[in-house]
Parts: C-alpha cells; structure tokens; sequence
C-alpha cells in the first residue's frame, strides 16, 4: 500500500488510472471543466495539472478518490470488500506518532503574513463563487479542554492575503472552536493538503466521542501510523508528509461573509462563518495541491462508503436483517439505500425506516429493497421502486425533523423526510410474480472471456 500521496499517485499510474495534462490550464474554472470532462460512470481517471497559469512548479490533482475502485486500492482491498475492512481496520486504531529530523512537509518555511493567492493554485470551481477555495483541506485543531488532536474537512475560501474563510459547521472542530471562543481565546489551527487518502477518508467520518480520533483512524486505514511533526509557529503537530500546510489561529468574535460557494448539493450556499488568520505555510519543494471537486463523484464515494458502513452497523445490530446499506449518486449522501433479507415483515420495514432516518442527520429519503437487488447499482435501485412500489401503503413520511445545513429545501432548520418499501411483499423476491431475470454463471463467465480477447483487461 501507498505511505503517502505521491506514492499513491504512482500507484494509480500503474493501475492505468492516472490522466496527466500537461497544457498550461487556468485555476479559474479550467481546472473544474477538465475534471468533470474526464468523469464517467466509473469515476473517471484521477488528474494531474503539471502547469497551472501563474503557478510554476505547482501542481494540482483532482479526481483522486472518484470511483471505488480507486477507493479500493487506497485501502489495499477489493471493491467488495470495502465496508468490512473498513470496519475492521476502525477497530484496530493506530495512534499517531511523533517523528524528529527533517520533516518532508517543511522543505520550505514561510512565516510572517504569508500570500496565500500567490502561493497556491486554489480553483475557482464555478462561476457564481465569492473567490478561490481549497476544498482538500484536512482542518486540525486540540480540543481546549482534553487536549485531543482531531481533523475535519471543511471548505476554506481565500480571502485577502493571509485570511481564510472556513465553513465550520460540523463536530469535533465547530465545539473546539466554540469552547476557546467561550475562553476568549483563539483557537490554534493547521490546513494539511496533499495527504494519504487514508487521512483524507477519516478527516471525513464522523466518529463517535469515545472513539480513539481520527488520526488513529487514518493510520489504521493506512496500515502505518500517521507521522507528525512540531508546527513551526503554533503548539500543534502536523503531517509530516503532507504536500503543504497552513498554520495559524481561529479569530475569537469574530463572522465574516463566507461564499456564496457551490456546495456539494449542487447548489450555491454561503453565511457568515469564523476566519482563520494564517501565520505560516510550509511545503515541500515543487509541491501539489489537491482538490476535491463540488458536486463531483468524489464527495459522494467518500462519504457514502464508510457513512454507509457505519450506518449499516447501527442497523445491523439493531436488526440482523438489515444485509448492506449504499447511498444513490448525486444525492450528497441525502438518499441512502437499505437491502434487507426476506424475512422481515412489513411492519419490520417501516420501522427498520423509523430508525435509519433518525440515525442519520444528512439521510432525507431512504428506499428498502431485497436481497436480490445490487444497491450499488442505481438501474437496479430504481427498477425495484418502480415494479415493487406502490405509494398508497408503501410510502411513509416524517415532517418537522432536523434539516441539513446546506440542503436549500430545508426552511427554518426543518425537513420531511420520506420512506419507500420498495420490497416485493406479499410474496418475497423468489416467488413467481417477483422472480428477476437471470443467467447461468457459465454463459456469463464465456461473455466476458469472449470480450477479452483481443484487448486489455477491462474493469
């Protein structure tokens, strides 16, 4: 497995999953037009950007973690395998661990008020956005009280030279934050860009408080503990093998109009959010900026795989039924999946709804299917809703619960939320009237041995 992103991005290349392009593109809505061009069914390849207009030996990636096959080699596993691994590797926590000597992300050192619009190549992703933003960024911060080390990915928009805009909104940070700024203090705060996809994935979990952290996490997920080293201007440790970092504070009192940026629903959102001032960037030499697209695949296939997973595990212990749980694309992880073994009754269904829509705050509609159908294929999501659903008694809807924050259709912080059993009952699955379309394995296997000859091996 890859130790960190560069040798990530070379195992990508050799798994033909790499697209490098060389043409000088502009960070002002270029680099976002070639990433969506490049994005198919699959995800597409992952991009590198070798010459950004105004940025010499800077370069950008994008697209790193957009299917799940990439996602699998992140992890060292296969695409089926996914869930499982990652819960079994989320139960053997790896702590974080101290290095000294030379750190590879502070090759170069730049302190005072650095120029944050000079030195990084941040995209302009679309064109009703208040300015660049870095939407990589791993946000690391000590909790005031316990002293716990912990991330979050949170959007940054640039702001002046030396001045982030950060969209704070979710725990563990938006309570750090919140506690030093109830001690008048300001909060001590690093931006890690360019790290292993393992930090990436566990930046973006949400964990529950007894857990070990998330650094523990990614260096589970890693299958090496992460490597920090001392900040040069603030009391924090970083990673020691990110591309880049930011250090600075989180400014106490102090709002500042953040956005409008186009979310990962899709639509624009902004409001007034805390700022941090930053102090130092450190960065390796030549260093490459990662982004992660807006309403692209990769938001989706980040959240929605381990999301899924610890979705799946409540449920499961609640109700061993419960077989797999996935999210539909374009949906921001708002319209989740459930498959369920045929032996749960109607009843059973509409209350395994009840508690998926109450477990999961970002989960606004949520479709129960059987066993016989592949949830991780949206074809075969919607043709169980059309042909085993019937809105009269099969339709269940929830108002006045808890809206998500950057869902537009959300009014005054509330959301209905809906439920469909989609499940072929009475009857089940195999019964006659239910029973799917299928093939012998054999004549299967012979298609596929017959259309690879001739031609590469295809996924």
């Amino acid at each position: 497995m890859a130790v960190e992103l560069r040798s990530f991005l070379a195992e990508l290349s050799e798994h033909k999953e790499l697209l490098r392009v060389e043409e000088t593109v502009k960070p002002r809505f270029e680099i976002t037009a070639v990433l969506k061009e490049v994005l198919g069914e699959q995800g597409g390849p992952a991009v590198i950007f070798d010459n950004v207009e105004g940025y010499p030996g800077k370069k950008v990636a994008g697209n790193l973690l957009a299917s799940r096959h990439k996602l699998a080699l992140a992890l060292g596993c296969r695409v089926n395998e996914l869930r499982d691994v990652y819960l079994e590797k989320r139960s053997a926590a790896l702590k974080p661990e101290l290095v000294s000597g030379p750190a590879p992300c502070q090759e170069e050192v730049i302190t005072g008020e650095p120029d944050l619009p000079a030195l990084l190549p941040a995209p302009f992703f679309h064109e009703g956005d208040a300015g660049p933003y870095l939407t990589a960024g791993v946000l690391m911060a000590k909790d005031p009280l316990s002293g716990m080390l912990n991330t979050g990915i949170h959007r940054l928009q640039l702001k002046g030279k030396n001045r982030l805009g950060v969209f704070l909104s979710n725990p563990p940070l938006s309570d750090y934050f919140r506690q030093a700024e109830q001690d008048g203090k300001p909060l001590p705060a690093a931006v890690a860009l360019g790290l292993h996809p393992a930090e990436i994935l566990a930046a973006a979990v949400s964990l529950k408080k007894e857990m070990a952290g998330k650094l523990a996490l990614a260096g589970a997920l890693a299958g090496r503990p992460v490597p920090l080293v001392p900040a040069k201007t603030i009391d924090l440790p970083v990673p020691a093998l990110a591309e880049i970092v930011l250090e600075g504070e989180l400014l106490p009192g102090i709002r500042e109009a953040e956005g409008p940026f186009g979310e990962s629903s899709g639509y624009y959102f902004q409001g007034p959010s805390p700022v941090m001032a930053v102090r130092a960037v450190t960065l390796r030499r030549n260093p490459l900026l990662p982004v992660i697209l807006p309403w692209g695949a990769e938001t989706e296939v980040i959240l929605s795989a381990f999301s899924g997973a610890e979705l799946w595990q409540e449920l499961n212990r609640l109700m061993p039924e419960v077989l797999d749980v996935a999210f539909l694309p374009g949906s921001f992880t708002f319209q989740g999946v459930i498959k369920v073994a045929a032996s749960l009754s109607r009843a059973e269904v509409r209350r395994l709804i009840h508690l998926a829509l109450n477990l999961d705050r970002r989960l606004k509609h949520v479709l129960v299917v059987d066993e016989d159908v592949d949830i991780h294929n949206p074809r075969e999501v919607l043709w169980a809703l059309a042909t085993r659903f019937q809105g009269a008694k099969d339709l269940l809807c929830l108002p006045g619960l808890e809206g998500y924050v950057i869902d537009p259709s959300a009014e005054d912080g509330e959301t209905s939320k809906v439920g469909f059993d989609a499940t072929a009952r009475p009857g089940g699955p195999g019964s006659k009237r239910y029973k799917k379309l299928t093939l012998p394995r054999e004549a299967l296997d012979r298609a596929k041995e017959i259309l690879q000859k001739g031609r590469p091996p295809q996924r």
